[in-house]
Protein backbone atom coordinates (compact mmCIF):
# COMPACT_ATOMS: atom_id res chain seq x y z
CA UNK A 1 0.00 0.00 0.00
CA UNK A 2 1.24 3.47 -0.60
CA UNK A 3 0.43 6.92 1.15
CA UNK A 4 0.82 9.97 -0.61
CA UNK A 5 1.05 13.76 0.75
CA UNK A 6 -1.92 15.85 0.45
CA UNK A 7 -2.06 18.63 -1.92
CA UNK A 8 -1.35 20.89 0.77
CA UNK A 9 1.83 20.15 0.54
CA UNK A 10 4.11 17.83 2.19
CA UNK A 11 4.28 17.51 5.84
CA UNK A 12 8.13 17.97 6.99
CA UNK A 13 8.80 13.98 7.88
CA UNK A 14 6.67 12.62 5.57
CA UNK A 15 7.88 9.58 3.20
CA UNK A 16 6.10 7.16 1.21
CA UNK A 17 6.85 3.62 1.79
CA UNK A 18 5.41 0.21 0.86
CA UNK A 19 3.78 -2.03 2.98
CA UNK A 20 3.40 -6.14 2.08
CA UNK A 21 -0.51 -6.66 2.74
CA UNK A 22 0.58 -10.32 3.01
CA UNK A 23 1.99 -9.77 6.56
CA UNK A 24 -0.76 -8.18 7.60
CA UNK A 25 -2.73 -9.35 10.39
CA UNK A 26 -6.43 -8.68 11.21
CA UNK A 27 -7.39 -8.80 14.86
CA UNK A 28 -10.61 -10.27 15.02
CA UNK A 29 -13.50 -8.49 17.17
CA UNK A 30 -14.49 -11.67 19.27
CA UNK A 31 -11.91 -13.93 20.12
CA UNK A 32 -12.75 -17.43 19.01
CA UNK A 33 -10.74 -20.58 18.88
CA UNK A 34 -8.22 -21.46 16.87
CA UNK A 35 -8.72 -23.69 14.12
CA UNK A 36 -7.17 -26.69 14.57
CA UNK A 37 -3.71 -26.72 12.76
CA UNK A 38 -3.30 -29.58 9.50
CA UNK A 39 -0.99 -31.61 8.43
CA UNK A 40 0.78 -29.61 6.28
CA UNK A 41 0.35 -31.63 2.29
CA UNK A 42 2.86 -34.32 1.49
CA UNK A 43 5.60 -33.77 -0.87
CA UNK A 44 4.65 -35.22 -4.26
CA UNK A 45 6.72 -37.67 -4.71
CA UNK A 46 9.31 -37.89 -7.31
CA UNK A 47 8.50 -38.43 -10.40
CA UNK A 48 10.81 -41.27 -11.42
CA UNK A 49 9.51 -43.27 -7.87
CA UNK A 50 5.42 -42.64 -9.43
CA UNK A 51 6.61 -44.04 -12.60
CA UNK A 52 8.27 -47.42 -11.01
CA UNK A 53 7.08 -50.00 -12.86
CA UNK A 54 4.81 -52.92 -10.60
CA UNK A 55 6.79 -55.97 -9.93
CA UNK A 56 5.09 -58.85 -12.02
CA UNK A 57 3.02 -61.17 -9.73
CA UNK A 58 4.90 -64.25 -9.30
CA UNK A 59 2.66 -67.03 -11.28
CA UNK A 60 1.42 -70.01 -8.64
CA UNK A 61 2.61 -73.09 -9.27
CA UNK A 62 0.52 -76.15 -7.78
CA UNK A 63 2.78 -78.06 -5.04
CA UNK A 64 4.57 -81.66 -6.01
CA UNK A 65 5.54 -84.26 -4.10
CA UNK A 66 8.96 -85.03 -5.21
CA UNK A 67 11.27 -88.71 -4.85
CA UNK A 68 7.71 -89.88 -4.23
CA UNK A 69 7.15 -93.72 -5.39
CA UNK A 70 4.48 -94.10 -8.30
CA UNK A 71 2.18 -96.92 -7.98
CA UNK A 72 -0.91 -97.79 -10.40
CA UNK A 73 -4.55 -98.03 -9.77
CA UNK A 74 -4.00 -102.13 -11.06
CA UNK A 75 -0.65 -102.22 -8.42
CA UNK A 76 -3.33 -100.22 -5.24
CA UNK A 77 -5.82 -102.77 -5.42
CA UNK A 78 -3.61 -105.55 -6.03
CA UNK A 79 -2.35 -104.21 -2.58
CA UNK A 80 -5.95 -104.00 -1.01
CA UNK A 81 -6.36 -107.88 -2.08
CA UNK A 82 -3.77 -108.90 0.47
CA UNK A 83 -6.10 -108.03 3.20
CA UNK A 84 -8.07 -110.69 2.25
CA UNK A 85 -5.07 -113.07 2.39
CA UNK A 86 -3.87 -111.98 5.52
CA UNK A 87 -4.41 -114.55 8.77
CA UNK A 88 -6.26 -113.23 11.74
CA UNK A 89 -4.95 -110.94 14.33
CA UNK A 90 -2.34 -112.76 16.73
CA UNK A 91 -1.20 -115.01 14.24
CA UNK A 92 2.35 -113.57 13.70
CA UNK A 93 2.60 -113.61 17.80
CA UNK A 94 1.04 -117.08 17.13
CA UNK A 95 3.99 -118.25 15.00
CA UNK A 96 6.88 -116.26 17.03
CA UNK A 97 5.78 -118.21 20.15
CA UNK A 98 6.07 -121.57 18.27
CA UNK A 99 9.50 -120.27 16.46
CA UNK A 100 10.63 -119.70 20.46
CA UNK A 101 9.94 -122.88 21.38
CA UNK A 102 11.65 -124.86 18.27
CA UNK A 103 14.99 -122.12 18.89
CA UNK A 104 14.80 -121.84 22.67
CA UNK A 105 15.77 -118.34 22.16
CA UNK A 106 15.34 -116.00 24.65
CA UNK A 107 13.54 -113.31 22.26
CA UNK A 108 11.81 -114.49 19.12
CA UNK A 109 9.48 -111.42 17.20
CA UNK A 110 8.07 -110.37 13.91
CA UNK A 111 6.93 -107.39 12.60
CA UNK A 112 5.44 -106.26 9.78
CA UNK A 113 7.48 -103.71 8.15
CA UNK A 114 5.97 -102.88 4.99
CA UNK A 115 3.93 -103.88 1.25
CA UNK A 116 5.27 -102.69 -2.09
CA UNK A 117 3.63 -103.25 -5.29
CA UNK A 118 6.58 -103.79 -8.16
CA UNK A 119 6.83 -105.57 -11.73
CA UNK A 120 8.03 -108.65 -11.90
CA UNK A 121 11.01 -107.68 -13.40
CA UNK A 122 12.63 -106.07 -10.10
CA UNK A 123 12.45 -109.24 -8.43
CA UNK A 124 16.43 -108.58 -7.95
CA UNK A 125 15.89 -105.66 -5.91
CA UNK A 126 14.27 -107.51 -3.46
CA UNK A 127 15.73 -111.09 -3.30
CA UNK A 128 19.21 -110.91 -2.13
CA UNK A 129 22.19 -113.80 -3.44
CA UNK A 130 23.38 -115.57 -2.02
CA UNK A 131 19.78 -115.95 0.18
CA UNK A 132 17.77 -118.81 1.57
CA UNK A 133 14.46 -118.73 -1.14
CA UNK A 134 11.68 -121.24 -0.22
CA UNK A 135 9.23 -121.86 -2.90
CA UNK A 136 5.78 -122.40 -2.11
CA UNK A 137 2.89 -123.91 -3.60
CA UNK A 138 -0.82 -121.70 -2.78
CA UNK A 139 -3.26 -125.27 -2.71
CA UNK A 140 -3.56 -126.65 -6.23
CA UNK A 141 -3.08 -123.44 -7.80
CA UNK A 142 -0.26 -123.42 -10.57
CA UNK A 143 0.98 -120.17 -9.74
CA UNK A 144 4.02 -119.78 -7.00
CA UNK A 145 5.58 -117.88 -4.22
CA UNK A 146 8.38 -117.21 -2.49
CA UNK A 147 9.60 -116.58 0.77
CA UNK A 148 13.58 -115.13 1.70
CA UNK A 149 15.19 -115.22 4.38
CA UNK A 150 18.23 -113.28 4.97
CA UNK A 151 21.64 -115.21 4.73
CA UNK A 152 22.53 -114.06 7.96
CA UNK A 153 19.57 -114.45 9.86
CA UNK A 154 19.20 -117.94 8.00
CA UNK A 155 23.21 -118.83 9.72
CA UNK A 156 21.57 -117.45 12.84
CA UNK A 157 18.87 -119.77 12.82
CA UNK A 158 20.71 -123.00 11.99
CA UNK A 159 23.09 -122.37 14.30
CA UNK A 160 20.44 -122.50 17.19
CA UNK A 161 18.29 -125.42 15.76
CA UNK A 162 21.79 -127.67 15.93
CA UNK A 163 22.88 -126.59 19.00
CA UNK A 164 25.25 -123.79 19.15
CA UNK A 165 24.55 -119.93 20.15
CA UNK A 166 24.04 -118.55 17.12
CA UNK A 167 26.93 -117.31 16.69
CA UNK A 168 27.87 -115.09 13.40
CA UNK A 169 29.51 -117.20 10.51
CA UNK A 170 30.93 -115.88 6.95
CA UNK A 171 27.85 -114.99 4.39
CA UNK A 172 28.68 -118.23 2.49
CA UNK A 173 25.76 -120.29 0.88
CA UNK A 174 24.45 -122.49 2.78
CA UNK A 175 24.66 -126.18 2.61
CA UNK A 176 22.38 -128.67 1.73
CA UNK A 177 21.64 -130.02 4.90
CA UNK A 178 21.57 -126.46 6.50
CA UNK A 179 19.03 -125.57 3.45
CA UNK A 180 17.63 -129.15 4.56
CA UNK A 181 17.30 -127.12 8.26
CA UNK A 182 15.82 -124.02 7.27
CA UNK A 183 12.76 -126.14 4.92
CA UNK A 184 11.79 -127.42 8.71
CA UNK A 185 11.76 -124.71 10.28
CA UNK A 186 9.17 -123.14 7.35
CA UNK A 187 7.16 -125.96 7.55
CA UNK A 188 6.74 -125.34 11.55
CA UNK A 189 5.72 -122.04 10.94
CA UNK A 190 3.56 -123.03 8.24
CA UNK A 191 1.48 -125.10 10.88
CA UNK A 192 0.72 -122.32 12.86
CA UNK A 193 -0.01 -120.28 9.98
CA UNK A 194 -2.50 -122.52 8.21
CA UNK A 195 -5.45 -122.73 10.51
CA UNK A 196 -5.49 -119.00 10.65
CA UNK A 197 -6.33 -118.31 7.03
CA UNK A 198 -9.63 -117.84 5.99
CA UNK A 199 -11.47 -120.74 4.40
CA UNK A 200 -11.54 -120.06 1.08
CA UNK A 201 -7.67 -118.79 0.85
CA UNK A 202 -5.43 -121.82 -0.78
CA UNK A 203 -3.15 -123.78 2.12
CA UNK A 204 0.15 -122.74 1.08
CA UNK A 205 2.63 -125.95 1.30
CA UNK A 206 6.66 -126.16 0.82
CA UNK A 207 7.59 -126.93 -2.72
CA UNK A 208 11.25 -127.09 -2.13
CA UNK A 209 14.33 -124.39 -2.00
CA UNK A 210 15.92 -122.89 -5.14
CA UNK A 211 18.83 -121.80 -5.79
CA UNK A 212 19.47 -118.58 -7.08
CA UNK A 213 17.20 -115.70 -7.71
CA UNK A 214 17.39 -117.19 -11.57
CA UNK A 215 15.61 -120.03 -10.72
CA UNK A 216 13.37 -118.11 -8.61
CA UNK A 217 12.28 -115.58 -11.87
CA UNK A 218 12.01 -118.74 -13.88
CA UNK A 219 10.04 -120.69 -11.10
CA UNK A 220 7.05 -117.29 -10.83
CA UNK A 221 7.42 -115.94 -14.46
CA UNK A 222 7.41 -112.33 -15.92
CA UNK A 223 3.76 -111.63 -16.41
CA UNK A 224 1.99 -108.78 -14.28
CA UNK A 225 2.90 -106.91 -10.98
CA UNK A 226 4.05 -109.14 -7.72
CA UNK A 227 3.45 -108.08 -3.97
CA UNK A 228 6.20 -108.12 -1.97
CA UNK A 229 5.71 -108.11 1.96
CA UNK A 230 9.11 -107.41 3.79
CA UNK A 231 9.04 -108.99 7.87
CA UNK A 232 11.83 -107.97 10.82
CA UNK A 233 12.37 -111.20 12.54
CA UNK A 234 14.35 -111.14 15.82
CA UNK A 235 16.27 -114.50 16.75
CA UNK A 236 17.87 -114.08 20.08
CA UNK A 237 20.77 -111.37 19.27
CA UNK A 238 20.31 -111.78 15.56
CA UNK A 239 17.47 -109.56 13.60
CA UNK A 240 16.96 -110.03 9.51
CA UNK A 241 14.39 -109.44 6.96
CA UNK A 242 12.13 -112.30 5.86
CA UNK A 243 10.23 -111.66 2.54
CA UNK A 244 7.33 -113.21 0.87
CA UNK A 245 7.14 -112.35 -3.08
CA UNK A 246 3.99 -113.54 -4.21
CA UNK A 247 2.94 -112.51 -8.04
CA UNK A 248 -0.59 -111.23 -9.18
CA UNK A 249 -1.46 -113.81 -10.33
CA UNK A 250 -1.76 -115.89 -7.64
CA UNK A 251 -3.18 -113.02 -5.77
CA UNK A 252 -6.42 -112.85 -8.09
CA UNK A 253 -7.04 -116.74 -8.04
CA UNK A 254 -6.95 -116.68 -3.74
CA UNK A 255 -8.95 -113.81 -3.56
CA UNK A 256 -12.69 -115.03 -2.23
CA UNK A 257 -15.72 -113.52 -3.91
CA UNK A 258 -17.11 -110.39 -3.32
CA UNK A 259 -20.32 -111.82 -2.34
CA UNK A 260 -18.89 -114.82 -0.48
CA UNK A 261 -19.75 -115.45 3.34
CA UNK A 262 -16.55 -115.16 4.52
CA UNK A 263 -15.69 -111.88 2.40
CA UNK A 264 -18.82 -110.64 4.62
CA UNK A 265 -18.01 -111.74 7.93
CA UNK A 266 -14.53 -110.20 7.45
CA UNK A 267 -15.93 -106.96 6.82
CA UNK A 268 -18.22 -106.85 9.74
CA UNK A 269 -15.75 -107.86 12.11
CA UNK A 270 -13.27 -104.87 10.56
CA UNK A 271 -16.35 -102.58 11.39
CA UNK A 272 -17.03 -104.14 14.68
CA UNK A 273 -13.39 -103.46 15.65
CA UNK A 274 -13.75 -100.01 14.42
CA UNK A 275 -17.02 -98.85 15.51
CA UNK A 276 -15.53 -95.83 17.43
CA UNK A 277 -14.77 -94.28 13.95
CA UNK A 278 -18.33 -95.22 12.86
CA UNK A 279 -20.09 -93.76 16.33
CA UNK A 280 -19.03 -89.69 14.56
CA UNK A 281 -20.33 -90.71 10.74
CA UNK A 282 -23.99 -89.76 10.67
CA UNK A 283 -26.32 -90.33 8.53
CA UNK A 284 -30.76 -90.47 7.47
CA UNK A 285 -32.60 -93.69 8.24
CA UNK A 286 -35.32 -93.18 5.87
CA UNK A 287 -38.88 -95.49 6.06
CA UNK A 288 -40.30 -95.64 2.84
CA UNK A 289 -44.37 -96.79 2.37
CA UNK A 290 -45.00 -95.99 -1.62
CA UNK A 291 -43.37 -94.67 -4.39
CA UNK A 292 -44.39 -92.29 -7.47
CA UNK A 293 -42.98 -92.14 -11.00
CA UNK A 294 -43.37 -88.63 -12.68
CA UNK A 295 -41.32 -86.37 -15.06
CA UNK A 296 -38.42 -83.93 -14.12
CA UNK A 297 -40.60 -81.33 -15.26
CA UNK A 298 -44.08 -82.40 -13.36
CA UNK A 299 -41.46 -82.10 -10.66
CA UNK A 300 -40.45 -78.51 -11.49
CA UNK A 301 -44.03 -77.46 -11.80
CA UNK A 302 -45.41 -78.76 -8.12
CA UNK A 303 -46.93 -76.20 -6.47
CA UNK A 304 -48.54 -76.21 -2.82
CA UNK A 305 -51.78 -78.24 -2.66
CA UNK A 306 -51.46 -79.94 -5.95
CA UNK A 307 -51.88 -83.48 -5.43
CA UNK A 308 -49.00 -86.19 -6.44
CA UNK A 309 -50.79 -89.63 -7.45
CA UNK A 310 -49.03 -92.68 -5.62
CA UNK A 311 -48.36 -95.60 -7.24
CA UNK A 312 -48.50 -98.13 -4.55
CA UNK A 313 -48.48 -97.38 -0.77
CA UNK A 314 -47.69 -100.46 2.07
CA UNK A 315 -49.21 -97.99 5.08
CA UNK A 316 -51.77 -95.67 5.99
CA UNK A 317 -50.47 -93.47 8.36
CA UNK A 318 -53.70 -90.88 7.73
CA UNK A 319 -55.88 -93.85 9.04
CA UNK A 320 -53.46 -94.93 12.08
CA UNK A 321 -53.19 -98.68 10.09
CA UNK A 322 -50.24 -100.61 10.64
CA UNK A 323 -48.20 -102.02 7.62
CA UNK A 324 -44.47 -102.71 5.81
CA UNK A 325 -41.83 -99.88 4.99
CA UNK A 326 -38.87 -100.29 3.70
CA UNK A 327 -35.68 -99.05 5.36
CA UNK A 328 -33.01 -97.36 3.72
CA UNK A 329 -29.85 -95.79 4.38
CA UNK A 330 -28.65 -93.27 3.13
CA UNK A 331 -29.44 -93.08 -1.21
CA UNK A 332 -30.32 -97.17 -0.46
CA UNK A 333 -27.74 -98.34 -3.10
CA UNK A 334 -26.15 -100.70 -1.55
CA UNK A 335 -29.61 -102.65 -0.36
CA UNK A 336 -32.40 -102.25 2.35
CA UNK A 337 -34.09 -103.47 5.12
CA UNK A 338 -37.78 -104.55 5.05
CA UNK A 339 -39.41 -103.78 8.00
CA UNK A 340 -43.50 -104.21 9.74
CA UNK A 341 -44.71 -100.67 10.93
CA UNK A 342 -46.80 -100.47 14.00
CA UNK A 343 -48.29 -98.17 16.52
CA UNK A 344 -46.98 -98.68 19.73
CA UNK A 345 -48.06 -95.97 22.80
CA UNK A 346 -49.60 -93.30 19.96
CA UNK A 347 -45.90 -93.02 17.85
CA UNK A 348 -44.96 -95.55 14.53
CA UNK A 349 -42.25 -98.34 15.43
CA UNK A 350 -40.41 -100.58 12.53
CA UNK A 351 -39.41 -104.33 13.34
CA UNK A 352 -36.51 -105.06 10.92
CA UNK A 353 -37.58 -108.83 9.12
CA UNK A 354 -35.04 -108.89 6.95
CA UNK A 355 -31.98 -106.87 5.44
CA UNK A 356 -31.87 -107.47 1.57
CA UNK A 357 -28.81 -106.57 -0.15
CA UNK A 358 -27.37 -105.84 -3.62
CA UNK A 359 -30.66 -104.42 -4.51
CA UNK A 360 -30.19 -100.56 -5.10
CA UNK A 361 -32.49 -98.01 -6.01
CA UNK A 362 -36.24 -98.53 -5.93
CA UNK A 363 -38.20 -101.25 -8.02
CA UNK A 364 -40.05 -100.16 -11.86
CA UNK A 365 -43.26 -99.19 -11.43
CA UNK A 366 -46.42 -101.21 -12.60
CA UNK A 367 -46.76 -99.13 -15.42
CA UNK A 368 -43.70 -100.28 -16.87
CA UNK A 369 -43.76 -103.78 -16.30
CA UNK A 370 -47.63 -103.81 -17.90
CA UNK A 371 -46.20 -101.91 -21.18
CA UNK A 372 -43.07 -103.97 -21.10
CA UNK A 373 -40.79 -101.05 -21.83
CA UNK A 374 -37.34 -101.37 -20.95
CA UNK A 375 -34.72 -98.77 -20.45
CA UNK A 376 -32.90 -97.49 -23.63
CA UNK A 377 -29.45 -97.34 -23.67
CA UNK A 378 -27.77 -93.93 -24.95
CA UNK A 379 -26.38 -94.59 -28.55
CA UNK A 380 -25.09 -91.24 -28.88
CA UNK A 381 -22.44 -91.15 -31.50
CA UNK A 382 -18.91 -90.52 -30.10
CA UNK A 383 -18.01 -88.74 -32.69
CA UNK A 384 -20.90 -86.30 -33.22
CA UNK A 385 -21.46 -86.37 -29.98
CA UNK A 386 -25.24 -85.82 -30.84
CA UNK A 387 -27.73 -88.89 -30.44
CA UNK A 388 -28.54 -90.67 -34.18
CA UNK A 389 -32.14 -89.18 -33.91
CA UNK A 390 -30.30 -85.34 -34.88
CA UNK A 391 -27.59 -86.72 -36.72
CA UNK A 392 -27.94 -84.67 -40.57
CA UNK A 393 -30.38 -82.30 -38.45
CA UNK A 394 -30.49 -78.06 -39.13
CA UNK A 395 -28.16 -76.12 -37.14
CA UNK A 396 -30.28 -73.92 -35.82
CA UNK A 397 -32.22 -77.04 -34.90
CA UNK A 398 -29.57 -77.93 -32.59
CA UNK A 399 -29.32 -74.54 -30.67
CA UNK A 400 -33.35 -74.79 -29.58
CA UNK A 401 -33.80 -74.68 -25.74
CA UNK A 402 -34.04 -78.11 -24.41
CA UNK A 403 -36.58 -77.56 -21.67
CA UNK A 404 -39.38 -79.50 -23.43
CA UNK A 405 -36.49 -82.87 -23.46
CA UNK A 406 -37.13 -82.10 -19.67
CA UNK A 407 -40.28 -84.30 -19.77
CA UNK A 408 -38.68 -87.46 -20.79
CA UNK A 409 -36.25 -87.75 -17.75
CA UNK A 410 -38.32 -90.22 -15.41
CA UNK A 411 -38.03 -89.76 -11.90
CA UNK A 412 -38.84 -91.87 -8.64
CA UNK A 413 -40.32 -90.44 -5.65
CA UNK A 414 -40.19 -92.05 -2.58
CA UNK A 415 -43.39 -91.38 0.33
CA UNK A 416 -40.87 -91.99 3.06
CA UNK A 417 -43.22 -92.30 6.84
CA UNK A 418 -40.35 -91.06 9.24
CA UNK A 419 -36.24 -90.07 8.54
CA UNK A 420 -34.67 -91.15 11.46
CA UNK A 421 -30.85 -90.18 12.21
CA UNK A 422 -28.46 -92.64 12.91
CA UNK A 423 -24.72 -93.06 13.37
CA UNK A 424 -23.07 -96.03 11.14
CA UNK A 425 -22.19 -97.42 13.99
CA UNK A 426 -25.81 -97.69 14.96
CA UNK A 427 -26.37 -99.54 10.91
CA UNK A 428 -23.64 -101.92 11.29
CA UNK A 429 -25.52 -103.28 14.20
CA UNK A 430 -29.14 -103.37 12.91
CA UNK A 431 -30.44 -107.26 12.76
CA UNK A 432 -33.81 -109.03 12.01
CA UNK A 433 -35.90 -108.37 14.91
CA UNK A 434 -34.67 -105.32 15.93
CA UNK A 435 -36.93 -102.62 16.61
CA UNK A 436 -36.68 -98.55 15.84
CA UNK A 437 -38.29 -95.86 16.88
CA UNK A 438 -39.78 -93.39 13.74
CA UNK A 439 -40.83 -91.03 15.88
CA UNK A 440 -43.52 -90.09 14.12
CA UNK A 441 -47.70 -90.52 14.83
CA UNK A 442 -50.89 -91.17 12.84
CA UNK A 443 -52.33 -88.58 11.13
CA UNK A 444 -48.84 -86.34 10.69
CA UNK A 445 -47.36 -85.26 7.26
CA UNK A 446 -45.20 -87.48 4.55
CA UNK A 447 -41.77 -86.42 2.92
CA UNK A 448 -41.66 -86.95 -0.54
CA UNK A 449 -37.84 -87.80 -1.61
CA UNK A 450 -35.75 -88.17 -4.82
CA UNK A 451 -32.59 -90.14 -4.31
CA UNK A 452 -32.65 -89.63 -0.78
CA UNK A 453 -33.14 -85.52 -1.17
CA UNK A 454 -35.96 -84.02 0.64
CA UNK A 455 -38.22 -82.63 -2.17
CA UNK A 456 -41.67 -82.07 -0.85
CA UNK A 457 -44.04 -82.60 2.48
CA UNK A 458 -47.33 -83.20 2.37
CA UNK A 459 -50.25 -85.16 3.42
CA UNK A 460 -51.91 -88.53 2.38
CA UNK A 461 -55.73 -88.25 0.76
CA UNK A 462 -57.74 -90.72 -1.15
CA UNK A 463 -59.46 -89.23 -4.71
CA UNK A 464 -61.70 -91.68 -6.15
CA UNK A 465 -60.39 -94.63 -4.90
CA UNK A 466 -56.51 -93.90 -5.69
CA UNK A 467 -54.41 -92.26 -3.21
CA UNK A 468 -52.07 -89.70 -3.22
CA UNK A 469 -50.14 -86.77 -1.50
CA UNK A 470 -51.93 -83.36 -1.05
CA UNK A 471 -48.38 -80.95 -1.04
CA UNK A 472 -48.13 -78.97 1.79
CA UNK A 473 -44.64 -77.41 1.84
CA UNK A 474 -42.01 -77.11 -1.19
CA UNK A 475 -37.74 -77.59 -0.99
CA UNK A 476 -36.33 -74.41 -0.96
Amino acid sequence: MSVEPDDEGPAPHERTMLVDVRQLRIRPERQEPPPERQAPPERPARQERQERPAKPERPWRPFTFRNLEKVSRAQGMLAQRLRWLTPADGTLDAVATRLKELFDAPVVRLSLESVQVRPMSELRRFLGDPTFLAVLAPGALQGRAVLEVELALAHAAVDLLLGGAGEMVGLRPLTDIEEGVMGYVVLEALKVLVPALQDAVPRPRLDGVARGVDEVSARLGDDGPMLAVHLHATLGQHGGMVRLVVPSAVLDAAEPGVDSAQRRERLLADMEAHSARLSTVRTWLRAEIGTAEISAQDLASLRVKDVLLVDSVSARPDRGEPGTAQLRVGLGRAGRAEAEVFIEDGRYQARITDIVLGEPGHPRSATEEDSGQEEQEDFTNPELDVPPELEGAALDDMGKDGSDLLGDVPLQIAVELARVPVTAQQVVGMRAGQVLELNRGPGEPVELSVNGKVVARGELVEIEGQLGVRIITLAG
